[in-house]
C-alpha cells in the first residue's frame, strides 16, 4: 500500500503556484480523483490527467485506490470516496466495481432532492467541518465523485492562550489570539534558500504521527510560490539548517522571523497565533494544472470507460477548512468532479526564537512519508478576545470529544 508521496507533493506544489492570497486546499484529496478520471478517459484528455497525477493512466485507479486506503488507514485521519449518478447516465457495473471501495448513490436529477443528500454525506465524512458539498445538484448533473478527507491531531507540547499585540508589519496595531511555547528541540526551526527566497520552517508535532509545518517568508514574497518552494524542504535535503546550527552559530539575521532571545535552557520559543481558514476552489479555472483542459470540452464524450453516454466533465470544486489552536490542528476538504452528458443541455543560556507575526503559511504532514495533506496560508489570524467570567480555556482533547466519529 503506497501513498504516492512524490506523486502527490507534485500536484500540491503545482497547485500552490497558481494561488494568490489566503486559503487553505489538498492536493491529497484531489489527487485520486484525476487518477480514476485519468484511467477512465481516452484520446488527448487521457494523457493530459496522467501527467496532472504523474503516472500512467494504465495504472492510475489501482493508484486511487492504494492512496485512499492508505489515508484511511493513516491515525488521525478519516477518508472517503463517493459516487453518485443518475440512471441516465448507464454507468457500467464493471467500471464502478474498479472503484476505490465507497458510497455509491443514486442522483435523480431533482436538486431539492439530490442536494441535500450530497450535503449530508459532507458533513458526515468532515465530522461536521464542511457543511456543503462544492458540486451544485441540478438535471444536468449525471454524475459526481467526491472524496472527503479530514484529520486530526493534539500537539504533543500545547501552546499557552495570550494576547499578542503585533508592532510591525501588515497586522502591526492588533492584538491577535496569540499561541507561545518552549520545546527543547531548536532543530524542529529550519531555514533555507529557495527560488522563492529565504525560508523559515517550524514543525508543530501531533501525537498521532501528523504534523503541521508553519512556513514563512520575505514580506513580499508571493505566498504560493513559497508554499510551493517548502513542499521539498520537508525532506530536509543539504540546503536545510536546522535552529541548533543557527543557535550555536548566531547567524539568524537572515531568515525570516529568526531572532535570539534569553531563556532558562537552550531550545525553541515559537510564538504564533490562532487561526481558522476556509477555502472555496473552483478546479476549473486551473484546468492545465490538473489535466482537466481536455475532458472539459464539449464536442465530445470523454470517459468511454464509464458508460455509453458521452461525458464531460462540467463541475470541478474543492472546499476545504483548516483550524490550529492552543491544543491541536484540524482540517478537512471534500472535493468533488461533476459529469454531464455532453449532448444535454535574563539567563546565560540562549534559546532560538521565531515569531509568526505577519502573514504566513502552513504544510499538514504526514510525518513518515512526507505527503502533504494541507497546505495553506494565513493572512486573517483570530483577534485576542479575553476570556468571559468563568469561562474556561479549551484544554487537551477537548477537540476530540467535541467532533464524533461517524456512526458514534
Amino acid at each position: 500500500m503506497s501513498l504516492y508521496a512524490t506523486e502527490v507533493n507534485q500536484l500540491t506544489a503545482a497547485w500552490l503556484r497558481r494561488t494568490d492570497g489566503a486559503g487553505v486546499l489538498s492536493g491529497a484529496g484531489l489527487w485520486p480523483l484525476l487518477a480514476v478520471l485519468a484511467s477512465s478517459a481516452d484520446g488527448p484528455g487521457r494523457a493530459e490527467l496522467a501527467g496532472a497525477v504523474g503516472l500512467s493512466a494504465d495504472e492510475s485507479m489501482d493508484a486511487a485506490r492504494d492512496v485512499l486506503k492508505a489515508l484511511a488507514d493513516l491515525d488521525g485521519v478519516d477518508a472517503a470516496l463517493g459516487l453518485w449518478a443518475q440512471q441516465a447516465a448507464q454507468v457500467r457495473p464493471e467500471w464502478r466495481d474498479t472503484l476505490p471501495a465507497g458510497t455509491f448513490g443514486e442522483l435523480t436529477g431533482d436538486s431539492g432532492v439530490d442536494q441535500p443528500v450530497l450535503d449530508a454525506w459532507a458533513r458526515e465524512r468532515t465530522h461536521g467541518l464542511i457543511e456543503r458539498f462544492p458540486v451544485q445538484a441540478g438535471p444536468e448533473l449525471m454524475l459526481t465523485l467526491a472524496t472527503a478527507l479530514a484529520l486530526r491531531t493534539t500537539w504533543q507540547r500545547t501552546f499557552s492562550d495570550e494576547s499578542w499585540r503585533v508592532t510591525e508589519g501588515a497586522w502591526a496595531g492588533r492584538r491577535l489570539a496569540g499561541l507561545q511555547r518552549t520545546t527543547p528541540d531548536a532543530d524542529d526551526l529550519r531555514v533555507a534558500d529557495t527560488d522563492a527566497g529565504p525560508v523559515t520552517l517550524t514543525r508543530v508535532s501531533g501525537d498521532n504521527g501528523l504534523d503541521v509545518h508553519l512556513v514563512l517568508g520575505a514580506p513580499d514574497a508571493a505566498s504560493g510560490e513559497l508554499l510551493a518552494a517548502a513542499v521539498p524542504l520537508l525532506a530536509g535535503d543539504a540546503g536545510v539548517t536546522g535552529g541548533a546550527a543557527l543557535l550555536e552559530s548566531g547567524d539568524v539575521d537572515p531568515w525570516p522571523g529568526v531572532t535570539t532571545v534569553s531563556a532558562q535552557r537552550p531550545g525553541l520559543v515559537l510564538k504564533t497565533a490562532r487561526f481558522t481558514v476556509r477555502s472555496q476552489h473552483d478546479l476549473l479555472r486551473h484546468a492545465d494544472v490538473f489535466g482537466l483542459r481536455t475532458v472539459s470540452r464539449p464536442d465530445r464524450g470523454h470517459f468511454p470507460a464509464i458508460g455509453p453516454v458521452p461525458l464531460r466533465v462540467d463541475q470541478a470544486k474543492q472546499a476545504a477548512v483548516a483550524i490550529f489552536s492552543a491544543v491541536g490542528f484540524e482540517a478537512a476538504a471534500v472535493t468533488a468532479i461533476g459529469l454531464r452528458a455532453v449532448s444535454m443541455p535574563v539567563h546565560n543560556a540562549r534559546a532560538i526564537a521565531v515569531g509568526y507575526d505577519r502573514p504566513f503559511g502552513f504544510l499538514a504532514v504526514h510525518r513518515d512519508s512526507g505527503l502533504v495533506l494541507f497546505a495553506g496560508w494565513v493572512d486573517a489570524p483570530d483577534d485576542w478576545a479575553p476570556p468571559a467570567p468563568g469561562e474556561q480555556r479549551q484544554r487537551p482533547g477537548a477537540m476530540r470529544e467535541r467532533l464524533p466519529r461517524p456512526g458514534e
